[in-house]
């Protein structure tokens, strides 16, 4: 069973990448999906931001080339904010 974390980020991934079964999202990676060009990087970068109210600096973001890596990087967030 996945949370809610997990769930919210592979329906932000759905939205960048339509054509990407959900089954192979927590796979993702940069390398495997050829549309993830830096376009899709920034829109990516963008909904993850607007959908879980976290900011995450670009650069940081730029290195996270993966649906785990980006899971990651969004549960670091969520658990140093406080309520």
């Amino acid at each position: 069973m996945h949370d809610e974390l997990y769930e919210r980020l592979v329906n932000c991934f759905k939205r960048v990448f339509v054509n990407l079964d959900r089954s192979a999202i927590p796979a993702a990676t940069h390398e495997s999906i050829a549309e993830w060009d830096s376009i899709a990087h920034v829109t990516l970068h963008s909904l993850i931001v607007e959908e879980f109210g976290i900011d995450i600096d670009f650069e940081e973001f730029d290195e996270a080339t993966s649906f785990s890596a980006i899971l990651d990087l969004i549960r670091t967030r969520t658990a140093n904010v406080q309520p």
